[in-house]
């Protein structure tokens, strides 16, 4: 690694550039640059790939070969498993003296005949409920005998035995079964009328959103979506340059600042300022529904940058993220109509 700094020290003086040249042209804070140059990569535990990134950038604007950007990786992982190897044989080292002295300690006192304690067996005993069994039988027999009875009772004594009675009351008790029913078929079809407004409310909330490929995804609005706008709010969470481009056109949108953004985080690493959110910059901006096609976002760094549709978060993986080789990241929105 002491070589990775001594080369990117003698490409930066032979190129004739200074530490802040250099980190005005690659947006890294003059600090993390010296810290390179001298070898200083204790101070970076646990951000190797952050500092791989760092290595690549400067290696492109001094024109080095940016393989010793993975040189440097490549290092570091090995340093990390000797570490981690090491300290294996030395806790197995320690687990096989235990041991043994564990051993030596059981051993003697076997020898001077020390008392052997014997767990005492736990002894079960079991019982016979065949009598709680019928009793409980005999209850729900006993109980749907008593059904049965009350059953004939009401059958036999409330049946009417003049036939003009039966004459009389039929229609009012045709009348009144035939009522219940239409109140019953009037229920269930505003309870299944309650139900398909319940979905239709949940779906009119739910935004689909579709991976194309590596920071190009696709949306759609919910079905009977009402509004004439949709709202797009991106959180940038690093020091970066930004320009947005919509419908194709090579213009900056109209309603977008172009520039640098979160300047204030230059001085950090990324890994800080993802843990703190508290300097992130916000830009809101709203599209006409029936106008909007298609947006791209160009960045010069595009690490942990966070996107929202109608405050619906765009669910983004790692990938999504990873600068490429030419140092420009483009994240491309698509609206399915």
């Amino acid at each position: 690694m002491d070589k990775v700094s001594e080369y990117i020290k003698e490409a930066r003086i032979a190129k004739g550039v200074t530490i802040e040249e250099v980190a005005e042209a690659t947006l890294l804070s003059p600090s993390i640059i010296k810290d390179i140059e001298n070898g200083r990569f204790d101070k970076f535990s646990g951000d190797e790939l952050y500092v791989k990134m760092y290595i690549r950038k400067i290696a492109r604007y001094l024109e080095i070969d940016e393989s010793i950007a993975d040189d440097y990786y490549i290092k570091t992982r090995e340093i990390r498993l000797a570490d981690i190897q090491q300290n294996e044989e030395q806790n197995h080292s320690e687990l096989g003296s235990t041991t043994f002295v564990d051993k030596v300690s059981e051993s003697f006192k076997n020898i001077q005949g020390g008392p052997t304690v014997s767990k005492p067996r736990s002894k079960r005993v079991y019982e016979d409920h065949y009598i709680k069994r019928y009793i409980k039988y005999g209850i729900v027999a006993v109980i749907i005998i008593a059904i049965i009875v009350i059953v004939g009772y009401t059958f036999i004594f409330t049946r009417p035995n003049d036939s003009s009675f039966d004459n009389n009351d039929k229609t009012t008790i045709e009348g009144t079964v035939e009522k219940k029913e239409d109140t019953k078929e009037t229920t269930d079809t505003n309870d299944k009328k309650d139900e398909k407004d319940d979905t239709k409310q949940v779906a009119s909330t739910n935004i689909e959103f579709t991976k194309n490929t590596d920071g190009d995804f696709s949306f759609k609005l919910p079905e009977g979506y009402q509004g004439k706008t949709f709202k797009l709010k991106v959180e940038l969470t690093f020091t970066t340059t930004a320009n947005l481009h919509v419908n194709g056109d090579p213009n900056t949108y109209e309603g977008f600042q172009k520039g640098i953004y979160c300047r204030d985080l230059s001085n950090i690493s990324a890994s800080q300022a993802l843990q703190d959110d508290s300097q992130c910059e916000t830009i809101e901006l709203e599209f006409n529904v029936d106008d909007f096609q298609y947006l791209e976002f160009n960045y010069s760094w595009n690490l942990g940058h966070r996107y929202y549709i109608n405050d619906q978060k765009i669910p983004l993986e790692e990938s999504d993220h990873n600068s490429p080789s030419n140092g420009l990241k483009t994240f491309k929105l698509t609206m399915v109509k």
